[in-house]
Parts: C-alpha cells; structure tokens; sequence
C-alpha cells in the first residue's frame, strides 16, 4: 500500500496545490517509518490526502478532455519531430486522447523507444503548459478550472452526505443487515482512496433505496 501512495503521489495532477502534496509526502515518509502503522491507519490517512486530491484530478482530467484537449495536442505535435507527427496526427485528428494514444498499438508498434519519447516529453510539456496557464487566474483555463473543481468540490460533498445516509441505515434491521450496510458504507468511504477506484454516486443512491425498500417492506 505505501509502494502505492508513492505511486500515486509522483503521478498527481499537476493543479494539485504543493501544499496538498507536500502534506501526502509527509504522511507517507511519516508512515514508512513507523513499524507500529497497520491497514486501517494507513487506510485513513490516504483517504483524508484521497478527499482532497479527488475535485482537483477529476477537474484537470475533464477540463484535458474537453476546452483544452485540442491545444494540448497541438502542443505535442509542434513538439515531436515529421516523422512521428505523420505516424500520429490522423490518429489525434479522428479523436483518440492523448492518453489513450500513449495506450495504444500504433504507439508500441509504429514508434521506436526514441520516437516514444519524444510523445511523452509532449505530453509532459503540455501538461506543464496547462497547469502554468491554470495556475494563472486571468487566463480561460484558469477560470474554467475553477468552475470544475467548485462543481466537482460539490459532487465529492454530495457523495460524503449519502455515505453518511447510508450509514445510519444501518442502525436499523438485523445485525447481519447492519454488518452489511456497515461494510458498504465503508467502501463507498474507500473509492476517495488516492489507489482505488472513485465512489460512484448513483450507485450509493440505489444502495440506499434498496434497504429503504427492503424495511419498508419487512414492516409490512
């Protein structure tokens, strides 16, 4: 798991705030050297860095794949030699992502390791790019950014609350049921781990209506 959190941590966002990774690489470094920290310590403290990492990632990702997609591409393409701009442009032009192209077999198979490289270093630079253009308030992305972090802000509050709603259900039924809503809570929890997959909300909200209807139903 702490082989992991690093993992994470060295492929964090480039809008995460430095204080936000300052903080994770603390906590790591804090966790490696204790011999005493089990799963659930070390669990915790991901999810607390998890909450705070995920409307940053998911804004970036989304704003990368929408405004601002198409000149990160035309930043990669100015960046690579003829060569590999002819391999790869009608791929990027038909709609392939930058990251789906990285992924691909034209990528493996059409590209020499050199070749390769030079996508990636793109790809570095533009991120780098992105994130001065971001950081920079006054600029389009930036103020876009800051409208799909707030909205994503929102959407990690909402699931937080319906976690929470979940979790007083379990106050109800037979312990077996309690266990149960308990441990589905706790995993819904899980997704803000930096390492695991996000929570998704629409299926916590079918959670709840599934045990709403199920009482409903045994107290007739």
């Amino acid at each position: 798991m702490l082989d992991e959190f690093d993992y994470a941590i060295k492929h964090f966002v480039p809008t995460l705030p430095s204080e936000i990774k300052k903080e994770a690489q603390d906590l790591l470094a804090k966790l490696s050297a204790d011999a005493e920290a089990d799963e659930t310590n070390i669990r915790k403290a991901f999810y607390e860095t998890g909450v705070q990492e995920y409307p940053h990632r998911r804004a970036y990702d989304e704003l990368t794949h929408t405004s601002a997609e198409e000149q990160m591409k035309e930043m990669v393409l100015e960046h690579v030699d003829d060569t590999v701009r002819a391999v790869i442009k009608p791929h990027l032009e038909s709609g392939v992502h930058l990251d789906e192209l990285i992924r691909s077999e034209v990528f493996v198979n059409e590209l020499a390791p050199d070749q390769r490289y030079q996508v990636e270093d793109g790809i570095m630079v533009a991120k780098s790019k992105l994130a001065d253009a971001i950081k920079g308030e006054e600029s389009d992305h930036g103020a876009q950014y800051k409208q799909l972090f707030e909205k994503w802000e929102k959407h990690a509050h909402e699931i937080q609350a319906k976690i929470d709603e979940l979790d007083v259900l379990s106050q109800g039924g037979t312990e077996n049921q309690q266990l149960e809503i308990k441990n589905k809570a706790a995993r819904y929890r899980e997704g803000f781990i930096v390492t695991e997959t996000d929570p998704d909300l629409d299926e916590i909200k079918k959670e709840i209506e599934y045990w709403k209807d199920s009482f409903a139903e045994e107290e007739e």
